[in-house]
Order: structure tokens, then C-alpha cells, then sequence
């Protein structure tokens, strides 16, 4: 062993004496995903309050004053309770400009919906309130309210719904003024119980064991191909195998580096997604904090990420290996690289990690599923062992794996 840590030295040396090499590899990507995330965070930030704060413009005809009433009053709240509902204290006001149709023409109205300088028409029928009164007559026909609007125009969409909010809660007046309590079958009263740390962790488990996935690998890919591939393209690789160390030890030396340098950039990046998942976030992340995880927590998670890296560097190293050229590695790491994705995204639909304990035993998944658990406080230790111990066993395979390749004088100085 002592032979395989001088080659790790000498590797991970190798990476960190080049400042290009290192900034690019561990230091830059942390930097672009909190850069990028808080820029995406502004820039939905922006859009929402754009949305908020532009006048609807509404022509409306026969419209009845306490329709006119609420529409003036649509009101926006931006403050959450501390169980996630919204509140009733902070809201502002949406600015509305209400005209008569009368000052324009159908066509004209129409023409300027489409072109997004008019957000909506609401036209009531004549005596749309004396008609309603008189819903006992026989005769009596349901008035019909026809709205006019742009899906393609956000401006339009928005104010849509806005007033159909507003005719709803008209509706469901009415028929309270027409059958008063006997229009509701039973009354709803529900009680929110929530874990808030569970609720966060979830927040938490739909990105991260996705993006951390891509990181390791990425990281990886960005180093691991130069390191046996390039050394081989080189005609370097000889003068190393050459020595009196065994490739044995090689292999291990190169692999632990690998590790090492892989697990710093996924840190790097770890990083910047924690800080920068809550301005992605905006107004919905401002209770999301990763204090809500202790020291066991991140201690699992360090183990897990060390763990899966521990497999990705084997898958990496072994098909470097194999290659001949870097360019012919990237291309085999590629599909590799792809399923691991796969595998990530999946993780962002199901919401929960998985029970089946024998899942916990095929790479990369038995990873996604154990980050799922440890953010959403939902650790089975047998779960968490088999994850960790299989991992290791697949390393071992995978460096075995690899020491018959170096062993393999064909694959080592093929051409």
C-alpha cells in the first residue's frame, strides 16, 4: 500500500499543482451552480413580480357593480403562516384599469386581446341580475358569461384567472342567498399537521440527489479519462509500469486519487447548490435552510457521496483503461454517464425514497435512494448498510477488475 499512496501523491499532486486543472475541476463548478441558480432565482423572481404588478386591463359590459367591486380589489398575499398556508395579513392590491365595451368594438376588443394591449372582456348578459332573482320562473334560462382572453399572453392568463376567482366566489354567493346554509352538504375544517423539517427535506430530496449524482460523475469524467487514457495517448504510462511498483498498487493509487479529487469537486458543488437552492427558490425558499440537518446527517451524506464516488471513479477508471485515447474514453463514459442521469431523475418524481431493501444493493440507485432518505429524516440503518457495504464490494470488483487490464500488456500499449 505504501507504493499505491506514492501514486496517489503523485496524481493528486499532479491536479493540484495546476491551477487551470483545479479551478476548472473543484473550485469552478460550485461557483457556475450558485451563480447560475441565483441568476434563475432573479429572473423568476422578476417575471413573478412583472406579472404582479401589471394593470389588467379588463372591458367588461352589463357587468354588475359588485362584480366591478371585487375585480377593483384582487388582492396578491406574499406572506406564508408557519404551517406552509398563506396568510391574511400582508397582500397588495393589483392595479386594474375596468372599461365599458361600449367605448370599443367587438372586433377591436378581440384584435387587441391577441395583440396583448387588452387583457381580458367579460361580457354579462342583459338584466344578468333581475334574471337571476327570478330563477323559481319556469321559464328561467342559466345567464351565460362569456370571457374573452389570450392563453398565449401572460398578462392575459393571469388576469383570466383572477376573475374567474372573482366569478366563483359570486357563484357560490348566490347560491348561499338562494339556499342558504343547505347549499353546503357538510363544512370542511382542516388542520394542517406537518413535520417542517420533513416538508424542507423533501424540497431538498427532489434536486439534490439528482444534481449531486451528475456532479460526482461530472466531476469525474473532467479528470479520469486524462488520468490512465491520456497517460497511455501519451506514451507515459510505460515508464510507470515500468517501475517496481506492482499495478496493482497502480490502480488502487490512481483510483484514490480520483476519489479524492471527484468528492472535492462534488463538495464544491454541494455547495454552491445548498446556497443557491434557496434564491432558486425565491419567496417559496425563504424557510428553506440546511440547518435542519444535524452532524449525523451530514455524516451519512458525506459517507454516501464517498461511497458512490468510490463506484463512479471504478466505472471511470476501468473504462480509461481500457481506452486508448481520451477522446475514445469520453465516449465510452458517455452511455455510463447517461444512465446515472436517468437513475437522478427518477428520483425527482417519486418523492420518496424506496422500501425494498434489496434495491439498496444495485449502484447508483441504492445512492439516489439513501440521499432521499437521509434529507427526508428516513433512515433504515440495515438500508443504509447494505448501501454502503455493497458499494465497497463493487469498487473492489471494478479495481480487480481494472488490475487485469493493466496485467493485459495488449490493452495497456494498444495503439
Amino acid at each position: 500500500m505504501k507504493n499505491a499512496i506514492i501514486v496517489f501523491k503523485k496524481e493528486f499532486y499532479r491536479v493540484v499543482s495546476d491551477k487551470r486543472l483545479l479551478i476548472m475541476a473543484v473550485i469552478f463548478p460550485g461557483i457556475m451552480i450558485f451563480a447560475m441558480y441565483s441568476l434563475m432565482g432573479n429572473v423568476m423572481e422578476g417575471e413573478n413580480k412583472d406579472i404582479i404588478e401589471h394593470t389588467m386591463v379588463i372591458y367588461q359590459e352589463n357587468a354588475p357593480q359588485s362584480i366591478i367591486t371585487e375585480l377593483n380589489d384582487i388582492r396578491n398575499y406574499s406572506d406564508l403562516n408557519d404551517d406552509g398556508t398563506v396568510g391574511a395579513d400582508e397582500y397588495t392590491v393589483v392595479p386594474v384599469e375596468i372599461h365599458d365595451k361600449s367605448e370599443l368594438t367587438q372586433e377591436v376588443i378581440e384584435a387587441k386581446i391577441l395583440d396583448g394591449e387588452i387583457d381580458l372582456l367579460i361580457v354579462f348578459p342583459e338584466n344578468f341580475e333581475t334574471n337571476l332573482v327570478n330563477y323559481e320562473d319556469p321559464e328561467y334560462v342559466l345567464p351565460t358569461i362569456l370571457t374573452y382572453y389570450n392563453s398565449g399572453e401572460k398578462y392575459s392568463s393571469n388576469t383570466f384567472a383572477n376573475a374567474q376567482s372573482v366569478l366563483n366566489g359570486y357563484a357560490a354567493s348566490i347560491n348561499t342567498i338562494r339556499f342558504g346554509d343547505d347549499v353546503y352538504p357538510f363544512i370542511q375544517s382542516p388542520t394542517n399537521i406537518v413535520n417542517l423539517d420533513r416538508a424542507q427535506g423533501q424540497a431538498f430530496a427532489m434536486l439534490l440527489p439528482m444534481l449531486i449524482i451528475m456532479f460526482l460523475f461530472s466531476g469525474a469524467m473532467n479528470i479520469g479519462p486524462d488520468s490512465i487514457a491520456g497517460e497511455k495517448e501519451r506514451g507515459t504510462i510505460a515508464t510507470l509500469l515500468v517501475t517496481p511498483v506492482k499495478r496493482f498498487e497502480i490502480a488502487i493509487g490512481k483510483v484514490m486519487s480520483l476519489s479524492v479529487i471527484s468528492l472535492m469537486s462534488a463538495t464544491s458543488s454541494f455547495i454552491g447548490i445548498i446556497f443557491g437552492l434557496k434564491n432558486l427558490m425565491g419567496e417559496a425558499g425563504g424557510e428553506l435552510s440546511a440547518s435542519i440537518y444535524g452532524i449525523n446527517d451530514y455524516l451519512m451524506i458525506i459517507a454516501v457521496l464517498f461511497a458512490t464516488v468510490l463506484v463512479i471513479v471504478g466505472i471511470i477508471a476501468v473504462v480509461s483503461t481500457y481506452a486508448r485515447t481520451i477522446k475514445e474514453a469520453g465516449m465510452l463514459i458517455l452511455p455510463f454517464y447517461f444512465v446515472s442521469i436517468i437513475i437522478g431523475v427518477s428520483s425527482m418524481f417519486s418523492g420518496e425514497a424506496a422500501t425494498n431493501s434489496v434495491l439498496y444493493l444495485i449502484p447508483i440507485y441504492n445512492s439516489v435512494n439513501m440521499l432521499i432518505s437521509i434529507l427526508t429524516f428516513d433512515v433504515v440503518p440495515l438500508q443504509f448498510i447494505l448501501m454502503v457495504s455493497s458499494s465497497i464490494v463493487y469498487v473492489s470488483i471494478l479495481i480487480f477488475v481494472m488490475n487485469k487490464l493493466f496485467q493485459n500488456e495488449k490493452v495497456m500499449f494498444s495503439k
